[in-house]
């Protein structure tokens, strides 16, 4: 583990090469990819029901689509989530389920109707997203981004200039969205269909959860436009965060940010930890808000949408938002990294054979940014059990 892999640290072959070397590759019908078969039930257990298959069958693209080989995918929250059963109603799977929605590759197939835009050989990163998959009456039935290979959709996937290493933009789809669309609209929308923030250089945004993947790229984001932030995080994660251009900085563990942030009029209010579940807690918040201020969670989608919090409380608007894979937004997100604008911080890059550890790492929730699987190993072990 660490914030890099050895193995995978030189670059990728040459543009005019790597087709070639696909090329060269023998052909296989089965990968490996780790996959569950029912609910856990209990997040915390949610490792223990991942199992590696090494005989899954590689997808093969549809219409629009785009296989790739993952080198690098990322480990999310809505990960254990899903696979607890804790939003099935909303989030339903088909098992056996592949998880992960988060990938950077290379192009290694195209499906019919495909634009041209992006060639086989092609470097891209990639979201298999969380509505455009698991949402509604018709989960995804191919393999998630847990997998040697994947398929996504050509509109969900942008090319990664070659001076960027894939592992810098791995974990960059699902939380760079959420941050970007919940600070500036873009592609999003909330739950609801309504336009979520406008951040710009005179406004006042707070985090909660500024250690997250989607807070700390709402940061980083925010102040490139010149707002003020104040974020809350854990004691441990307080120097790193004014390394990344906070304005203020608040240990949760000390102090309860409602009382401490009161009448501070915030613009926007981005909850990235589920903080806000009830009116009561709603109303709470309101008053760290200035009037027409909003609060915007990246989960709770049920509570928000069953209080009617579009509703103005005290003159304030509470949204629950998805993101939405839009790769013009996401195109945004690489440029601004490939200029050094944006930086995905990496807690660990953890080998495939050790998804679950990674799994589980997601699940405490004590890691800086996003936890990385890496396809540098030949082997899985298969079975995780409880190790």
């Amino acid at each position: 583990t660490g914030s890099s892999c050895l193995r995978c640290s030189k670059r990728s072959a040459r543009p005019q090469d790597r087709w070639l070397l696909l090329q060269l590759l023998p052909r296989r019908i089965t990968m490996q990819a780790w996959s569950c078969n029912c609910y856990s039930g209990d997040p915390f257990q949610t490792a223990k029901h991942l199992v590696c298959d090494s005989k899954t069958p590689i997808p093969t693209p549809g219409p629009r689509q785009l296989q790739i080989k993952v080198r690098y995918a990322a480990v999310d929250p809505l990960d254990w989530m899903l696979i607890s059963g804790a939003h099935k109603d909303r989030f339903p799977v088909a098992f056996p389920f592949t998880p992960g929605f988060d990938a950077a590759g290379e192009v290694t197939a195209l499906g019919p109707g495909c634009s041209g835009d992006i060639k086989v050989g092609d470097r891209v990163v990639c979201c298999l997203g969380v509505q455009e998959s698991v949402c509604g009456k018709s989960p995804r039935k191919f393999a998630g981004t847990f997998a040697e290979f994947c398929v996504c959709p050509e509109d969900q996937a942008t090319t990664v200039p070659d001076p960027v290493h894939l592992h810098s933009v791995a974990g960059l789809p699902l939380a760079g969205l959420t941050a970007y669309q919940a600070l500036f609209t873009g592609n999003g929308s909330s739950t609801l269909g309504e336009p979520l923030g406008a951040i710009a250089g005179d406004s006042r945004l707070l985090i909660l959860g500024g250690n997250r993947g989607p807070g700390h790229l709402a940061l980083q984001l925010a102040k490139a436009v010149g707002a003020s932030v104040t974020v809350t995080v854990p004691p441990s994660c307080m120097d790193w965060m004014r390394e990344l251009g906070a304005d203020e900085v608040v240990n949760f563990r000390e102090s309860h940010w409602v009382e401490t942030m009161a009448g501070r009029g915030f613009d926007l209010i981005l909850d990235c930890v589920g903080w806000a579940t009830t009116v009561k807690e709603m109303d709470r918040a309101a008053v760290a808000l200035r009037r027409g201020g909003q609060l915007i969670s990246t989960s709770n989608f049920e509570a928000f949408e069953k209080a009617d919090a579009s509703v103005l409380r005290h003159g304030c608007e509470f949204k629950a938002m998805l993101p939405k894979v839009a790769a013009e937004d996401l195109d945004i997100l690489v440029h601004m990294v490939s200029v050094g604008k944006l930086k995905v911080t990496v807690d660990q890059v953890v080998v495939f054979a050790d998804a679950c550890h990674a799994l589980r790492e997601s699940v405490v929730g004590q890691c800086r940014g996003k936890v990385l699987l890496c396809q540098c190993n030949a082997g899985a072990r298969g079975a995780c059990g409880g190790a």
